[in-house]
């Protein structure tokens, strides 16, 4: 009589974890989730369509209409479809990752013949880490200069914080801010509030009635929730006319701060993102300013703008290219680049693009312009040099299965190719650039 050994249950569970059964169902998700990710985007945007299907660990819900409607099939007015199972791209790739590792790495049979295979796999897993390195730790966002300005510093794209600076006694003293960042206030709508301290200060500030997007408006009816006068109004993040949600570049967050002395008065003030001036207050007989605004971040370079050109295509008014001539200065160093469009410029873990252009007409101001989009990203390289590991470990898996067929011995064979290959690539590349 014989019996069936059993399978522990940590056996089995890394078992599903790294069956390929489990990577087809991951992979489907994938394609299902880009598909409507893509099609919400026309409404949507990139940024919130990425935020909720590509960054989000479960999909909330699906607009079903504007999916119909970017498909030119129907138009249904509205029809959003609540989703509470779907997971989002973050939990798929973390999965797929996890599939890849067990599967194509840990447990896969170690041979000759699929050493190819298994740096391909390593490859990948290597090209998953690099997309969880820029979402958690990439910086993004926006230099603008006109002709003859040099800045060190840009501005985020969506990041915003609350800064609390003391006005220094002198001109010449150094300038300090403590920042709070949104995520410790994004969810103080109208009744919420939270206080935040700090050592170095003499109150503590307490933030409430946030919104996403709104505006100081003048308070006529006696409000409660009013300030000087006025109150924040809330703003719809959906534009009426295109039925479209507003680019978040586009939206202007505000809220109320109450500063409470310790032990002394409270004073009140109302912080929006494109104010002329911060919220000054006096507290002990010193004066503090009290800002919401993006992010800034400093370079590790200064860039100038030397000059800027618009191309048109002939004929028309339509912008072709646009070409600016800059001057990178780090200390004492400087070196003359050029950024165009879709030719960035790179150094020190930066990238600069070229991202918009001004010919000083409709401000008035009759000086030329550029925008540069910065993106500072750890893993800029890590894609590139994912691609290059997986073809070689591909062409290694080929090549070595070939060396079989012709009946040649494979490691000498396959290492020989790729090693001439690879000379007589770099050598081309040396060449051209």
């Amino acid at each position: 009589m014989s019996s069936t050994p059993t399978t522990s249950l940590p056996a089995r569970i890394i078992a599903f974890l790294s069956s390929f059964g489990l990577a087809t169902v991951v992979l489907a998700l994938l394609l299902i989730i880009t598909f409507l990710g893509t099609l919400e985007q026309a409404e949507y945007g990139l940024v919130v369509s990425q935020a909720r299907y590509f960054e989000s660990f479960f999909v909330d819900r699906i607009d079903v209409a504007a999916c119909l409607r970017a498909l030119a099939i129907v138009d249904l007015g509205k029809f959003t479809l609540p989703v509470t199972i779907l997971p989002g791209g973050y939990t798929l790739m973390a999965v797929l990752f996890v599939n890849m590792l067990l599967g194509g790495i840990i447990r896969i049979r170690k041979s000759p013949k699929t050493i190819g295979v298994i740096i391909s796999h390593f490859a990948i897993l290597f090209m998953i880490a690099s997309g969880a390195v820029t979402y958690h730790f990439a910086k993004e966002g926006i230099l603008n200069l006109s002709e003859g300005q040099t800045s060190d510093e840009f501005q985020s794209f969506h990041d915003r914080v609350i800064e609390i600076e003391k006005v220094p006694a002198s001109a010449d003293a150094k300038r300090q801010a403590l920042v709070i960042d949104q995520s410790a206030y994004t969810d103080l709508s109208a009744g919420k509030g939270r206080t935040f301290t700090h050592e170095s200060l003499p109150f503590d500030l307490m933030v409430t009635h946030w919104v996403r997007h709104g505006q100081p408006k003048r308070a006529t009816d006696g409000r409660a929730d009013a300030v000087d006068g006025y109150y924040v109004q809330e703003l719809p993040v959906i534009d009426p006319q295109k039925d479209q949600a507003i680019e978040d570049e586009k939206l202007f967050s505000a809220c109320v701060v109450i500063v409470k002395e310790k032990g002394g008065e409270q004073q009140k003030g109302i912080l929006w993102e494109v104010n002329a001036a911060p919220l000054t207050v006096t507290v002990k007989g010193d004066k503090y300013l009290i800002d919401l605004k993006r992010r800034v971040y400093r370079l590790p370079f200064a860039v100038k703008l030397d000059k800027t050109e618009e191309e048109k295509h002939p004929g028309t008014e339509r912008a072709r290219r646009f070409t600016s001539w800059v001057t990178k200065i780090t200390g004492s160093h400087e070196e003359k680049r050029v950024v165009t469009m879709n030719e960035p410029v790179r150094g020190d873990n930066y990238a600069v693009f070229q991202s918009n252009f001004g010919d000083g007409v409709a401000d008035g101001s009759g000086v030329k312009s550029s925008g540069f989009q910065i993106v500072e990203n750890p893993a800029d390289h890590w894609p590139l040099i994912s691609c290059i590991i997986v073809a070689e470990g591909l062409l290694l898996h080929f090549l070595m299965m070939l060396a079989r067929f012709i009946k040649v011995e494979p490691w000498s064979f396959a290492i020989g190719l790729i090693l001439a290959f690879n000379a007589a690539f770099a050598t081309a590349m040396w060449k051209l650039l």
